[in-house]
């Protein structure tokens, strides 16, 4: 697997959610376009609590711990204050770490990048209400825009999942530079508020939790398991999002 494909494979996710044919949008209403970053924490319990990371650095260990995730969005109007959207992330960590077995001593580095992307529908509460007055035959009047707009969502998400691993040993053979690559589906549960900051731009605090999990194929000298790994987890983070429908 070439180096960059995790990059590769995140601008082309990226590059389909923005790439909208002039024929949809006139068939739908695209309310609008967002970029941001979050800290996302997965789980991933069997690295983090039953891996050979845990004998890493004198039995001290090692973690693949949370990590900030840019990510991007768009949305499309269905009716009055519900909308559906696309989202992609790219989250990467890594651990490293050095061992000792029978005289031979090695080191070795575990990354591991996910892509997650969520197909999300979206409620937002308090839609622009109309100004107070006192003349009812004021048609001129415009929407008051609330101070901020909270909603919640549920997502459904596939996420891409790319490990890398390699070992190298400081005298002797049995060095490893290998790659694994796979997908699976999940859920995502969100709430947050957004706030306009000047014409049709506005900044959304988006707080999220993760519900899903892969299987991670682990190969030792004669054997080879499948390991479920949990990608449960809080993210949080914020977006500046564009309005396109306003």
């Amino acid at each position: 697997m070439k180096k960059n494909s995790s990059y590769l494979r995140f601008l082309a996710l990226a590059g389909g959610l923005l790439s909208v044919s002039t024929a949809s949008l006139a068939q739908v209403n695209l309310n609008s376009i967002s970029v941001g970053a979050s800290y996302w924490k997965p789980s991933l319990d069997y690295w983090n609590q039953r891996s050979l990371l845990t004998d890493y650095n004198g039995g001290q260990g090692a973690t693949l711990g949370g990590q900030v995730m840019p990510h991007v969005a768009l949305e499309v109007g269905l009716v009055k204050g519900l909308s559906l959207g696309g989202r992609a992330g790219y989250w990467r960590s890594s651990a490293a770490g050095n061992l000792s077995t029978g005289g031979v001593n090695r080191s070795e580095k575990l990354t591991l990048a996910i892509i997650p992307v969520s197909l999300d529908l979206t409620y937002r509460f308090n839609p622009a209400r109309p100004a107070a007055t006192t003349d009812a035959s004021d048609q001129s009047v415009k929407p008051k825009t609330p101070f901020v707009v909270p909603y919640v969502g549920v997502g459904l998400s596939r996420y891409f999942i790319n490990n890398t691993f390699t070992r190298t040993v400081a005298s002797g053979s049995g060095s490893v530079n290998e790659s694994q690559s796979g997908n699976n589906y999940g859920v995502q549960v969100f709430a947050g508020a957004e706030r306009k900051l000047v014409k049709k731009l506005y900044l959304a605090l988006d707080v999220r939790y993760h519900l899903g999990s892969y299987n991670q194929l682990v190969q030792t000298e004669s054997t080879s398991t499948a390991e479920k790994v949990s990608l449960n987890g809080l993210e949080a983070g914020l977006a500046l999002r564009l309005k396109l429908a306003e």
